[in-house]
């Protein structure tokens, strides 16, 4: 179903005087493909990749053709996330040959579960090669995702995969040729390659050179990894918790799910025990987990003769609680105000507070404050204050 999913990286809410909005960020899956070898059931390899990275709250699932039904072991898994692409020759897909077959698959979608579909993932190289035309593909995929639409499942996700390659401006490619349309698309996720392990690149670098998540914002979509792979080196373990890091707090990503599969040129991370644990830490939140964390400052908006405004960056840290803006005369104290408060957890967020109603050419101090949903709403940690003057009237 389209629907409009605003995953912003500063979430931006009005504090006091008005109710808070309920929270809109939702906290950042990191799964994984599953390997599965020769002689070897799925299932059996879904528990061996559990017992490797925790259980995995998001799968990654690949069809060379159509899709398998929703008994097939790879999608029966209740309680994951699926991120599960399908292939078909787009030209079929307008003849209207494959309508049936989805338009049931999507009508038999489980409802207990965030299902992200793709249609053909990285299609780039594909019409590259003459497979068929972008004009069709993007006509194929708005064909499927009306039939997606008639499902009426809420929990159906559209999601395009490109390759992050495509937005590099080295690939000479643009990405809209590959673009469906904000009408027909959900989520905007990506697959990210080809790091410089050797000099440990960050992602904020990576992204830096291929800007796919300023394209997904540029359409108001969320942002994800439908695949990741960094490539064996000593590096790679503080690699893949900077990339973790970097997907859950500046990039507010939806999911991120490696690329676990033996033979792609070292990048699964299978036997190396010291990457493993990186991304255990990540798919099970303890890379996160700590003491909530809130730096406050002033503005974006300059204080005028009767309000000031301050922002702070507050990052739950694997946490849940309420926040709430607290300001007052910084001379004696007095005009204290205080509140609402307002839920938060998941993702690292900007709330913003504004206050208005005050003296002219006088100094305020302001902060937010944390009460934890973990210790019966104790208020357990404060922010730091920042001062500003109004201006004369």
């Amino acid at each position: 179903m389209r629907r409009v999913v605003a995953v912003i990286a500063a979430v931006v809410t009005v504090l006091v005087g008005l109710q808070a909005p309920a929270h809109a960020s939702t906290p950042t899956l990191f799964g994984a493909s599953v390997y599965q070898p020769s002689g070897q059931t799925f299932t059996q390899a879904l528990a061996a990749a559990d017992g490797r990275y925790g259980t995995l709250p998001v799968l990654r699932v690949f069809y060379p053709g159509a899709p398998a039904a929703w008994t097939d072991t790879k999608l029966a898994t209740p309680g994951r996330a699926t991120v599960v692409s399908f292939k078909y020759d787009a030209d079929t897909v307008l003849a209207g040959t494959a309508d049936a077959y989805l338009r049931s698959w999507f009508a038999n979608a489980p409802r207990d579960r965030d299902i992200f579909w793709c249609f053909y993932h990285e299609p780039e190289d594909d019409i590259r090669d003459g497979a068929f035309t972008a004009a069709s593909y993007r006509a194929a995929w708005q064909r499927i995702a009306g039939l997606a639409d008639q499902a009426g499942n809420p929990r159906l996700f559209a999601t395009t995969i490109l390759m992050d390659w495509t937005v590099d401006p080295k690939s000479g490619r643009n990405w809209r040729d590959y673009y469906p349309g904000p009408a027909y698309v959900d989520v905007m996720a990506w697959d990210v390659y080809n790091f410089d392990e050797a000099n440990s690149e960050t992602m904020a670098s990576h992204n830096a050179k291929r800007p796919a998540l300023e394209v997904a914002r540029s359409q108001g979509k969320p942002y994800a990894v439908a695949e990741l792979g960094v490539q064996d080196h000593a590096n790679r373990p503080a690699m893949l918790r900077d990339i973790a890091r970097w997907m859950r707090g500046t990039a507010d990503a939806r999911f991120v799910t490696y690329f676990d599969a033996v033979g792609w040129p070292e990048d699964d991370l299978i036997g190396d025990t010291a990457s493993i644990q990186a991304w255990r830490e990540a798919v099970t939140g303890t890379l996160f987990a700590g003491t909530p964390v809130m730096t406050t400052t002033a503005g974006p908006a300059a204080a005028t003769s009767t309000s000031i405004q301050w922002s702070t960056r507050v990052d739950p840290a694997q946490q849940a609680g309420w926040v709430s803006c607290a300001s007052w005369r910084t001379i004696g104290g007095s005009e204290f105000v205080e509140g609402p408060r307002r839920y938060l957890a998941g993702n690292p967020e900007t709330v913003t507070c504004d206050r208005s109603g005050l003296q002219p050419d006088t100094s305020y101090r302001a902060r937010v404050k944390w009460w934890s949903a973990q210790s019966g709403g104790s208020l357990l940690y404060t922010s730091n204050t920042v001062d500003q003057v109004t201006a004369r009237a």
